[in-house]
C-alpha cells in the first residue's frame, strides 16, 4: 500500500506543515510582482498627468510677460516714467494681476528698479525697489529672457518669477536698438496647483537642480532637500544639509524605487517615481502607496495557504476512507472467495443441467419422430423381403442377372435405412461446445432430413432459398441442426389447423451475417405473446403437447454461437423467426 495511504495523518500534517507557507509565500511573492508591476504602470500615468498639469500651468503664464514686453505703453513709461503713466500702468497691472490670480506683476527699468508694479498700493510695495541682483532680471537683460524660483526678499512670499527684456526703440527710423530698455516680470505661486494635487492619493514634489523641494502637496516638505543617501532606518529627526536645509524624512524602502515614510506611528512605504521636466533644472517626483500591494500579496498569499489546507484535508479524508475501504475489503476476503467457490459450483451445476436439459428436449423431439421413422424403415424392410424371397425363387429357376438386380435393389434399400439412423444418431448424440465453420446450407437439409416424414405425414410443403456456395457460420453442426429442427417442427404445429400449410426456410448474406429465416403460413403469434415467447416454460400448445422449453433452449444455442434468434409476424400473415449468425469467411 502506498505510503500516501498508509499514513495520510503524517502526509496532512507534514503538508499543512510545509506546504502551506511555501505556497503563501510562492503566491504572495507572485501577486506582489504583478500588483507592483499595475501599480508601476499607474504611477507613471498618474506622474505624466501631473507633468502635464505643472507644464500648462507654467505655459499658461510665460505668455504674459512676453506681451506686455512689447507693449507700447511700457515702452513709452521706460522712456519717461512721468506720474500719470505710472499710475495708468499701476492699475494696468494690478488688474492683469488680480485676473490671473499671479503673485505680481511689475516693471524694471535697466537698472533694475521697479518703476511700476501690480501691488503699488500695498505694504510693501516693490515700486522703487531695485532686484538688479536677481538671476531672473541679469538673464533677461542678458538673453532677452528669465526663469526663477525663489523666496521674495519683500514679500517673503516663495514664487516662480518669469521675465522678459524691453528693447528701446530708435525714434528716428522706428527700428529697435540693441540696448534693453528694461524687463517685465510677472510673479506666480502654485497654491491653487499644489490644491488640485492634494486631492489626488499620490505625494507629489518638485524639486530644482539642488534638489530642493519647492512645490508639493505635502506642507511640511516645501523648502527641504531631498536626501543624497536613504538611510535604511528613519532618521529621529531631520538632517539639514551642508546650507542649513533640512532633508526630507526619507529611508530605505527595500528597492531603488521603494521609500519608507513615518505616518503617525506606523511606517509606510512608498513607490517613487521621477520625471525630469523640460529644460533640465526641475524635476518632478510622485510617491504611490504601497499598501494595495501588500494587501494584494497578502490576499494571495492567504487563499493560497487555505487552497492548499483544503487540498491536505480532502486528500487526507481520502485517504482515510481508502483505508476504511481496505478494511473492509480485508474483512469480506473470506466470505468473497467462499461465495466465487459456491458461485463456480453453482454454475457447473446450472451448465450440467442445461445440458441435460437440451439433451432431453432432443431426446422428446426424437420421440415425436419415432413413429413416423418407424414408418419410413418398415417400408424398406418389407421391400428387402420382398426381395429376398424373389430371389430365392429366381435362383431356382437359374435366374442369376435377375438375382443380381434383386441384390442391388436391396443394397439401395440398406443405404436408405442407413441413412435414416446415421441421421437420428446424430441428431442424438451430445454436442462437443466447440464453435467452428458450419455450414448453414447443410443443416437446413440435415433438419428437413430429420423433418421428412414428420412433413409429409401432416401434407407440410418446404421451399428453400439456399445460395449456390457455401456459405459458413460461426456455430456447431449438431445444436444448428437442433435450432432448425425446433423452428421448423413448432411451424408445422402451428399450422394444423390451417387449410394451407407451406414454410418457406431462405438464407442469405448482409455484410459480415449470414440471415436464416423461417416462415410459416399459420395464424401467427399472439400479439401479447411475442414479448414472452422465448422464456422457458412458456408455450401456446395444449397441455401435454410441449413444456414450452425448445424456443428457450433454441435461444440460447443461438446466443451462445454470437448470434440472435427473434420472433415476429410477417405482414402477409404467419410467424416469422430470424436468425443473425457471424460469417466464417469474413473473419481473420
Amino acid at each position: 500500500m502506498p505510503v500516501l495511504f498508509a499514513r495520510p495523518r503524517r502526509v496532512m500534517l507534514a503538508v499543512l506543515v510545509v506546504g502551506m507557507p511555501l505556497a503563501a509565500a510562492v503566491a504572495a511573492g507572485l501577486a506582489a510582482d504583478n500588483a507592483g508591476e499595475s501599480l508601476r504602470e499607474q504611477g507613471s500615468a498618474q506622474l505624466s498627468l501631473y507633468e502635464s498639469n505643472l507644464r500648462t500651468e507654467l505655459e499658461r503664464h510665460a505668455a504674459v510677460p512676453m506681451v506686455l514686453a512689447r507693449d507700447q505703453e511700457v515702452a513709452d513709461l521706460l522712456r519717461d516714467p512721468s506720474p500719470e503713466r505710472v499710475d495708468r500702468l499701476n492699475r494696468k497691472l494690478e488688474a492683469i494681476a488680480a485676473a490671473l490670480k499671479a503673485s505680481a506683476l511689475y516693471v524694471m527699468n535697466g537698472a533694475g528698479t521697479t518703476v511700476a508694479a501690480s501691488n503699488w498700493n500695498a505694504s510693501p510695495s516693490f515700486v522703487g525697489q531695485n532686484f538688479s541682483y536677481r538671476p531672473y532680471f541679469q538673464s533677461a537683460m542678458e538673453r532677452g529672457e528669465g526663469h526663477h524660483f525663489a523666496l521674495g526678499t519683500t514679500s517673503l512670499v516663495p514664487g516662480y518669477y518669469t521675465a522678459q527684456r524691453v528693447v528701446a526703440e530708435n525714434r528716428t527710423d522706428g527700428r529697435a536698438g540693441d540696448r534693453g530698455a528694461g524687463v517685465v516680470v510677472l510673479k506666480v505661486g502654485f497654491q491653487e496647483l499644489e490644491r488640485a494635487w492634494s486631492h489626488g492619493r499620490e505625494k507629489v514634489l518638485v524639486s530644482d537642480r539642488d534638489g530642493v523641494v519647492f512645490i508639493t502637496n505635502v506642507e511640511v516638505w516645501r523648502y527641504n532637500a531631498l536626501p543624497r543617501r536613504l538611510p535604511v532606518t528613519l532618521p529621529a529627526a531631520a538632517v539639514p544639509t551642508s546650507e542649513e536645509i533640512p532633508t526630507l524624512p526619507w529611508a530605505f524602502g527595500g528597492a531603488s524605487d521603494r521609500i519608507t515614510l513615518r505616518e503617525g506611528n506606523a511606517e509606510r512605504r512608498y513607490l517613487l517615481q521621477s520625471a525630469a521636466l523640460p529644460g533640465g533644472d526641475w524635476t518632478i517626483h510622485a510617491l504611490t502607496s504601497l499598501a494595495p500591494v501588500a494587501t494584494r500579496a497578502q490576499q494571495a498569499g492567504l487563499l493560497a495557504a487555505a487552497a492548499v489546507a483544503l487540498a491536505a484535508l480532502t486528500g487526507h479524508a481520502l485517504a482515510q476512507r481508502r483505508l476504511n475501504l481496505v478494511e473492509r475489503l480485508a474483512l469480506q476476503e473470506e466470505a468473497r472467495a467462499e461465495l466465487e467457490r459456491r458461485v463456480a459450483a453453482a454454475t457447473a451445476e446450472l451448465r450440467a443441467t442445461e445440458n441435460e436439459l437440451t439433451q432431453a428436449a432432443k431426446l422428446a423431439a426424437l420421440g415425436q419422430m419415432s413413429a413416423a421413422m418407424a414408418h419410413e424403415i418398415n417400408q424398406p424392410l418389407a421391400a428387402i423381403r420382398s426381395f429376398a424371397d424373389n430371389a430365392v425363387v429366381l435362383l431356382e429357376r437359374g435366374r442369376p442377372d435377375a438375382v443380381r438386380d434383386n441384390l442391388a435393389e436391396i443394397a439401395d434399400l440398406t443405404d436408405r435405412m442407413a441413412a435414416i439412423t446415421r441421421s437420428l444418431k446424430g441428431f442424438a448424440r451430445r454436442a462437443s461446445g466447440t464453435l467452428g465453420a458450419v455450414s448453414a446450407a447443410a443443416a437446413v437439409g440435415q433438419a428437413l432430413a430429420l423433418l421428412e416424414a414428420r412433413l409429409r405425414r401432416d401434407s407440410v410443403t418446404v421451399d428453400t432459398d439456399l445460395p449456390a456456395g457455401p456459405l459458413l457460420v460461426t456455430g456447431e453442426d449438431v445444436r444448428l441442426q437442433q435450432v432448425l429442427v425446433n423452428l421448423i417442427g413448432n411451424a408445422a404445429d402451428a399450422m394444423r389447423a390451417s387449410p394451407r400449410r407451406h414454410v418457406r426456410i431462405a438464407l442469405a448474406a448482409e455484410g459480415e451475417e449470414a440471415v436464416l429465416t423461417v416462415r410459416d403460413s399459420g395464424p401467427g403469434i399472439a400479439e401479447a405473446d411475442l414479448p414472452r415467447i422465448f422464456v422457458p416454460f412458456f408455450t401456446t400448445k395444449e397441455a401435454g403437447d410441449g413444456l414450452g422449453l425448445g424456443l428457450s433452449i433454441s435461444h440460447g444455442i443461438v446466443e451462445d454461437f454470437g448470434g440472435s434468434l427473434t420472433a415476429a409476424n410477417h405482414p402477409e400473415g404467419g410467424a416469422l423467426f430470424t436468425i443473425r449468425l457471424k460469417r466464417r469467411d469474413t473473419q481473420t
